[in-house]
C-alpha cells in the first residue's frame, strides 16, 4: 500500500486527550518546579533530524510522505519550540542537558546489538547506515538549538540515556528531581528516557508540540501511553506558563 501524507493521518480524528480519558486509572499530577527542573534535549543532531543526513535521503527516496511528515514537524514546530523553552531555561540559569547518539569505536561494539542489526539492515539498502561516529557533523546538534559553552551534552550508545550513560549520578549531583523532556524521535529515545526517567522517581512533563515521532500514529500513542503511567503531557505554551512565563505562539 503506498503511503500518502492523508493516509497517515486519516486515523487521527480524534485527538490524543480524547483517547486518554478511555484510562479508568488516576492519572500522574505533580507540580513542575523551575528551581529543581532541567531541560532535557534528546537527540537534536544532524543524523536525527537533517534531511539530508542520516536516514533522511533513504526516508525521502522511499517513504516521502513520512519524510514530509516528520521533517516538516522537526523544522515548523519542534525545533522554535526547543527555543522557547531553551530561553527560559537559560535565563533562569537553570540545567540544560542535550543527549546525542553516537558510536565510538569503529565497529560499533560499544553500541546496542540491536542498533547494529538495524544499522546492518539500512547499510544493504543505502550508501551507509544511519549510525553515526561521536565527534562526526551527524553526531552533532544541530545549530538552531546549539549547546553553548558549559551545557552538558550526554552522549548515549542506547535508546535510553539511562541505559548507557551516567545521567541519573548527574541529576541527583545537579539536585534535579524534574525533567521537562523534548526532541526525537517521541516513540523511541525520548519516551524510552521519559520513562526510566520516571521509574526513577524523577517528575517527567514531556511537551507535546517540542518533540515529533516519525509519524502520527506513534506520535499520538506515545504521548497517550507517557500520560497514562509515567508523567504529564503539555504543551509549550503551558509549561512555559506554569515555569512562570507568559504563554506564545511558535515564532514569536
Amino acid at each position: 500500500m503506498k503511503i500518502t501524507r492523508e493516509s497517515l493521518e486519516r486515523g487521527l480524528a480524534r485527538d490524543w486527550r480524547e483517547r486518554l480519558r478511555e484510562w479508568p486509572l488516576p492519572l500522574p499530577r505533580f507540580p513542575l518546579r523551575l528551581a529543581t527542573t532541567a531541560l532535557l534535549i534528546v537527540d537534536m543532531q544532524y543524523g536525527s533530524v537533517d534531511p539530508n543526513t542520516g536516514v533522511g535521503p533513504y526516508l525521502r527516496e522511499h517513504y516521502p510522505a513520512i519524510a514530509d511528515f516528520y521533517y516538516s514537524r522537526v523544522r515548523d514546530m519542534v525545533i522554535p519550540n526547543i527555543q522557547r523553552l531553551i530561553r527560559v531555561f537559560r535565563t533562569a540559569g537553570r540545567p540544560i542537558i542535550y543527549l546525542t547518539i553516537g558510536f565510538g569505536l569503529p565497529d560499533r561494539g560499544d553500541g546496542l546489538t540491536l542498533l547494529r542489526q538495524i544499522d546492518d539492515d539500512l547499510k544493504a539498502r543505502m550508501a551507509q547506515g544511519p549510525l553515526v561516529r561521536t565527534g562526526s557533523r551527524a553526531n552533532a546538534v544541530v545549530e538552531p538549538i546549539a549547546p553553548r559553552e558549559g551545557e552538558l551534552v550526554i552522549n548515549k550508545t542506547s535508546m535510553g540515556a539511562f541505559n548507557s550513560t551516567a545521567i541519573d549520578q548527574t541529576l541527583r549531583n545537579l539536585g534535579i528531581d524534574s525533567l521537562v523532556a523534548t526532541g526525537v524521535s517521541t516513540e523511541c529515545c525520548v519516551a524510552t528516557t521519559a520513562r526510566d526517567a520516571g521509574d526513577r522517581g524523577y517528575h517527567v512533563l514531556l511537551v507535546e508540540d517540542a518533540c515529533t515521532a516519525v509519524t502520527p500514529y506513534l506520535q499520538e500513542s506515545s504521548l497517550v501511553t507517557f500520560a497514562a503511567m509515567f508523567g504529564r503531557v503539555e504543551t509549550t505554551d503551558s509549561t512555559l506558563a506554569e515555569l512562570g512565563e507568559p504563554a506564545a505562539t511558535v515564532g514569536r
